[in-house]
Parts: C-alpha cells; sequence; structure tokens
C-alpha cells in the first residue's frame, strides 16, 4: 500500500482511539477541516496575471471563496504563504503516457508510482494519451477517486484507437495489427468507442488510422459528447491523415506538429493551417521537450535539476544505465520547425490553443512529472510569455479536455487543486517547479514526502520480475 495512504489511516485509527498525534500527523488530520491561504501571490488563469492574494477558503474540498476569507476561520486550518509564494492552480497534463520499456519488450503503464511523482510536481490531472493497458489506468483513477491511492485525478484515454495499438510494429496505418485490423468495420470502431466511454473515458487518442477510420471515430466521440485528440503523422513522414482532412472531421486537439519535416515546400502550408485552427479552435499540443528531448537538455543543462533515476528500482537503473542514451527524436533542423509553429500560432492570437503534455514514453532513467516542468522550460524558450504558458497549463488544458467546470482556475465552487510555488514564475518559469505545497480537493501534501514514497519504486526488482514490464499485444477479434 502506497506509504502515505498508510499514514492517513494511521491517523484516523490514533484518533479514533483518542491518541495523541505527532507534529506530522496533527498537520495531515488538520486536512479534513476547512483551510484557508492567506498572503502571497495569486496566479488568475483566466486573465493570465499575477495579483496579491487577500485569502481564500476551502470547504469539502472546493473553493468556497476567493480574494477574501469567508466566515470563520476558527476552527478552519490557516496557511500562511511567505511574501513571494505564488499559487497556481493545479497544472494538467494532455499527454501523460503512465508507460515504460524497461526491459525492451514494449511499453506499458506503471500507473501507481508515476502518479505520485506527477503530483508531487503541481500536476493534478492527467490525460493519458493511448494506453497499452487500460484495466491499469482505470483502476488506479477508481482507488485514487475512492482515496485509497494518491495521485493526480487520472482521465483515462483508453487503447490507442488507430493500429499503433500494436506500437512500432507499425509505422503506418496500412500495416496489420491484431489490435486494429485494416478490414476493422465501421460498426467495430463504433462498438470500441462506446465501450471505452462505458469505462468512463472522456477523451481519446487517434494514432495511425485511416482517413475513413478517424472519420468514423470522430462522429462516434461526438456522440457520447467525447473530445478527440491525434497523432497525424506516420513512421515515413507522411501524413495517414492531412491535418486539414482531420479539422474539417473535428478533431478537437493536435498533437506534436503542424507540417512535416524540417521546413521547404510543406513548411508553405503552415499560415493556412494555422488559420484552419483558430477559424476551428483545435488546440495544439507540441509536446517540445520530447522533440527538442536530448538535443534540449544539452544545449540547457538547468533542464535537469533532480535525480530522477532513484524512482526506478536499482535492478531497473542497471537495466536503464546498459541501455544508454536513445538518439533524438528530431533533428535541430526539425526541432527548430517545430518551435517556428508553436510560436507562429501563438503570434496569430492562438494563445488559448496552446496546451501542455508531456509525451513521455520512458525509456531512460527521466520521468513525466519532472519533464511537465522540461516542457514549460522548452515552451518559454521558444519565445512563449510566461503567464501564457501557465494558462496553457491549466485552464486551456482543462477547457480542451472539457473539464474547466471543475477544474483549471482559482473560483469559488470548482474542485480545490493548486499548489504553492517559491517565486514568481512570471518572471521565471523555474520558480513553478520550486513548490512549497501541492493541494488537491483541499488536501495538503508535502511534496519531499510524496517523493520519497516513490523512491526506488518503478520498474522490475530483478531478472525474475519481467512479466509485468512485457507488452502483450490484444487481437480485436476473438480467435476462432
Amino acid at each position: 500500500m502506497n506509504k502515505i495512504v498508510t499514514r492517513v489511516m494511521c491517523i484516523l485509527l490514533a484518533t479514533l482511539a483518542g491518541v495523541s498525534l505527532p507534529a506530522w500527523a496533527q498537520w495531515e488530520a488538520s486536512n479534513r477541516a476547512d483551510l484557508v491561504i492567506r498572503g502571497g501571490w495569486l496566479f488568475d488563469s483566466q486573465l493570465g496575471a499575477r495579483r496579491a492574494n487577500p485569502g481564500i477558503s476551502i470547504r469539502d474540498g472546493r473553493f468556497v471563496s476567493v480574494n477574501s476569507v469567508g466566515g470563520s476561520v476558527s476552527n478552519a486550518m490557516v496557511l500562511e504563504l511567505e511574501d513571494d509564494d505564488t499559487l497556481i492552480p493545479g497544472m494538467i497534463d494532455l499527454h501523460a503516457h503512465y508507460n515504460l520499456d524497461l526491459v525492451d519488450k514494449g511499453r506499458v503503464e506503471e500507473v501507481a508510482n508515476n502518479a505520485t511523482v506527477l503530483l508531487a510536481n503541481g500536476v493534478t490531472a492527467t490525460w493519458s494519451a493511448g494506453e497499452y493497458y487500460p484495466e491499469r489506468v482505470i483502476a488506479q483513477r477508481d482507488r485514487i477517486d475512492a482515496g485509497e491511492a494518491i495521485g493526480p485525478r487520472l482521465f483515462a484515454s483508453g487503447p490507442y484507437f488507430g493500429s499503433f495499438r500494436c506500437e512500432y510494429n507499425v509505422g503506418v496505418h496500412e500495416d496489420e495489427c491484431i489490435g486494429w485490423p485494416n478490414d476493422i468495420t465501421d460498426a467495430e470502431i463504433r462498438s470500441e468507442v462506446d465501450y471505452w466511454a462505458e469505462q468512463g473515458v472522456i477523451s481519446i487518442k487517434i494514432k495511425q488510422a485511416s482517413p475513413g477510420e478517424m472519420a468514423v471515430l470522430i462522429d462516434q466521440a461526438k456522440r457520447h459528447r467525447m473530445t478527440t485528440a491525434a497523432h497525424l503523422a506516420n513512421y515515413e513522414v507522411e501524413y495517414d491523415v492531412e491535418l486539414r482532412d482531420a479539422i474539417l472531421m473535428g478533431l478537437d486537439r493536435v498533437e506534436h506538429q503542424l507540417t512535416l519535416g524540417s521546413g521547404g515546400e510543406r513548411s508553405a502550408e503552415m499560415p493556412q493551417m494555422i488559420e484552419m485552427m483558430l477559424t476551428h479552435q483545435v488546440y495544439y499540443d507540441a509536446n517540445l521537450q520530447m522533440y527538442g528531448g536530448i538535443l534540449e537538455r544539452r544545449k540547457y543543462p538547468e533542464m535537469i535539476w533532480a535525480d530522477e533515476a532513484r524512482y526506478f528500482t536499482p535492478y531497473a537503473r542497471e537495466l536503464l544505465e546498459k541501455r544508454g542514451e536513445p538518439p533524438p527524436e528530431s533533428d535541430a533542423e526539425e526541432y527548430a520547425q517545430r518551435v517556428r509553429e508553436v510560436k507562429a500560432l501563438y503570434d496569430a492570437g492562438g494563445e488559448d490553443l496552446l496546451i501542455i503534455g508531456t509525451d513521455e514514453p520512458v525509456y531512460t532513467s527521466l520521468l513525466p512529472g519532472f519533464a511537465y516542468h522540461r516542457e514549460l522550460l522548452a515552451m518559454s524558450y521558444a519565445g512563449i510569455p510566461n503567464a501564457a504558458i501557465l494558462k496553457a497549463a491549466t485552464i486551456n488544458g482543462a477547457r480542451a479536455l472539457g473539464i474547466d467546470d471543475r477544474v483549471g482556475s482559482i473560483e469559488v465552487g470548482k474542485l480545490a487543486d493548486l499548489f504553492v510555488a517559491k517565486g514568481d514564475p512570471l518572471a521565471d518559469i523555474k520558480r513553478a517547479r520550486d513548490i512549497r505545497w501541492v493541494i488537491k480537493s483541499g488536501t495538503v501534501y508535502d511534496p519531499s514526502e510524496l517523493l520519497d514514497s516513490a523512491e526506488d519504486s518503478i520498474g522490475p526488482a530483478g531478472p525474475d520480475d519481467h512479466a509485468a514490464w512485457e507488452l502483450k499485444l490484444r487481437a480485436l477479434r476473438e480467435a476462432n
């Protein structure tokens, strides 16, 4: 059982027995009371501005007053902020893969400790952008929602919708995949969407689908009021579905890139694609830290500031060290084109369409929770103002996923998801990673304790513990 959950259970038992609690336990037990946060500053994600915080009140996991302390505070837990602290709405990772390839047998989900690391970094909600073991994500989602585990709000995506269900065994949508056969019928596609909607999936990821398949997927998703995101390019540096076609089909979010390659003739399409995205209000998730990856980390050493390897088991660390550094996801010219695209969309008036996602399927000892702050840095290096980056991380992400009535801003009635950063992230985006407290549904977490609870936890324990870390492809149809 999660160490922090165990501690909370011990607090409850001690309280019932009338036992005097130590200081740390009194702190955690008081999370059940009303919470008041006074002083410091507050980032208003609706306005994209930082302003003084007169005080906010939280009751039953929701904001009940903002800009003043409503009602009596005599029975409330009070957090007094330092003069330069900044309250920021909980951040949302719109491309939060929980899968890792640690034994060279494909990517599989690890949702317990990855989730803890994400929460410790101020990420209070994630959408997983394609899963190989969806049942693991949904089970952990349910445990978190029931208070039996610690982590962000897990908005599951279900499996990939398209032939990428067979991972890198396919390169283009025409390649055969047992999980998404070339002769898949419209009825089977609609049935798949129906099934995952019943499991509580509110948004699906399309990758390596044909144009006809994508049209059916988007149509059926809309019937369930689900949003859609897509990775449109294939591994032959072509589009499985052209961006303009996907937009006209009603796609809600585009991943990675707006044009193919590193420039040239295809880049001439960029102004038209941006105009279409603005017209149709299509969100853009550039994932710069993944595609800049190694090259950016070499250029900017400040992108690595923590020992992320310590969250893997000692055996997994050995495997990763033997594997060594993978090649860059894109060369310098291609990456420069991606930077041009995200900046061009912003300059054209697309600030509200920018969202933040890490796209960090783990092949190295670097984890998505820390990668989220690398993405904030990469956006800053691309010339996006810090206020716009924080909007992308909060309210834009909530709107893109259709959950802005619940999260994304510090407003009365919304779920009390936020974190306290030491300093002003509008002056220096790196301040957002220097976190004093993380608060989810009004419960206060010490990020250092969250991180300590995940140490030495991710990956197989040894050579005999590989089975759960190997991807086993699943057929869409039952064998005769």
